[in-house]
């Protein structure tokens, strides 16, 4: 029996099939929070280091700059390497970058670390998604997929306050290392328990040829990009554009918490809903987008700002917080499984070029135009995005393969 079959065998509602997902779920956690921790201990980290506090937003762009460049590279590099030691041992050297950032005070040192960090969560996510569709039958998969990315959004609402708080008593330090002995740990788990996956390389007829999923992949991550482009071209700023809602400083953090538990909701009904219903919660995810961000554009004007706003804000939430199994899955479930482990792996590339392209887009129309046009071009990129993706949707039906 081959290690592919062989896991197929297994079932989500194992518990062998949960700690393992948990287990993938845990490195994404350790990973996101790593990724995000500087601009929370950003006052600490500068004075360790002794170095301007911008110098340290440099650190998230560096990491930023570097998986958009570096992914399709180092995936493809490894492909040949077998998937589990491939796995294990990335996220071993994920776990010495940072604790370098943690024990060495040289800020030079510092960013190659990053560098290093950011290349290993690269080939780490890249196998952690080829897992997944191995680990479940296809009709589970969107369930599966939330449970591994539940550790990403756990991050930004659980691993990232809590490197805030270490900041704030003068333990900086502590945050970076408690997420390398979380990969440690994972590693540790996975290496006892994760199956044998055969290489990438081993199932792809050749490197020269186009894989014939590599256009509806590339078209679908080609509208996630857009998605999250116009996303962050308001969410970047959303705390002067609700005060243009007349939503206090104060109130904003109250408001964005709300977004917040709504995508939390999102992410666990999501996953499930989408293995009966795929398309069609692909499309309401991406539809209440656009909806929300309506609803925050016309809000300053209307007889009920605030409300508008905020329930504007909790449908933005929602639709951002429910999208990325339901993506995740409907790329999986379209990408050949030799084109897979890439495909899947170039979510975070659209992660990221979203944050870049949006937050750069944001910044130049407050500079020129102020925060009233935020709204409107949010609105015309992710409308744009959901008559995109129900064109690749309703088209033909993804490619579903073991």
């Amino acid at each position: 029996m081959t290690p592919s079959t062989a896991t197929a065998d297994l079932s989500l509602s194992t518990r062998r099939t949960r700690a393992l997902l948990l287990s993938l779920g845990l490195v994404l956690f350790a990973s996101v929070s790593t990724e995000l921790l500087p601009p929370a201990l950003i006052l600490g980290m500068s004075s360790t280091l002794d170095v301007d506090p911008s110098a340290i937003g440099v650190l998230v762009s560096v990491w930023a700059l570097t998986i958009v460049v570096g992914t399709v590279p180092v995936v493809r590099a490894t492909r040949a390497v077998p998937r589990k030691p491939l796995l294990i041992g990335s996220v071993l050297v994920f776990a010495a970058a940072t604790l370098v950032v943690a024990t060495v005070p040289v800020y030079g040192v510092t960013v190659v670390a990053r560098i290093v960090s950011a290349l290993s969560a690269a080939v780490s996510w890249s196998v952690v998604f080829a897992y997944v569709p191995t680990l479940v039958p296809p009709e589970r998969l969107g369930r599966a997929m939330a449970i591994v990315l539940g550790g990403g959004t756990l991050a930004s609402v659980l691993g990232v306050p809590v490197g805030a708080a270490l900041a704030a008593a003068g333990a900086w330090q502590w945050a970076f290392a408690g997420a390398a002995g979380m990969l440690a740990v994972s590693a540790l788990a996975l290496s006892r328990s994760l199956p044998r996956l055969a290489d990438a390389g081993s199932t792809q007829a050749s490197g020269r040829r186009l894989d014939r999923t590599a256009v509806p992949v590339g078209a679908l991550l080609s509208v996630g990009a857009l998605l999250l482009t116009g996303y962050m071209t308001l969410y970047a700023y959303i705390v002067p554009t609700l005060s243009a809602a007349r939503i206090s400083a104060g109130s904003a953090s109250g408001v964005l918490l709300a977004a917040g538990i709504a995508g939390a909701v999102a992410l666990m009904i999501g996953g499930a809903v989408s293995d009966r219903h795929p398309s069609a919660t692909l499309l309401v995810l991406v539809a209440t987008v656009p909806a929300g961000v309506l609803l925050i554009t016309v809000a300053p004007p209307s007889a009920f700002p605030q409300p508008l706003a905020a329930v504007g804000a909790a449908l933005v939430g929602f639709g951002i917080g429910g999208l990325p199994p339901v993506f995740q899955a409907r790329v999986a479930r379209t990408a050949s499984p030799g084109f897979r482990p890439l495909a899947t792996s170039l979510f975070v590339v659209v992660l990221n070029i979203g944050i870049a392209g949006g937050s750069a887009l944001g910044g130049g129309l407050i500079a020129t135009a102020g925060v009233g046009a935020l709204g409107p071009a949010a609105l015309a990129l992710t409308v744009a995005s959901l008559v995109a993706m129900a064109a690749l949707v309703l088209r033909r039906p993804p490619v579903v393969e073991p």
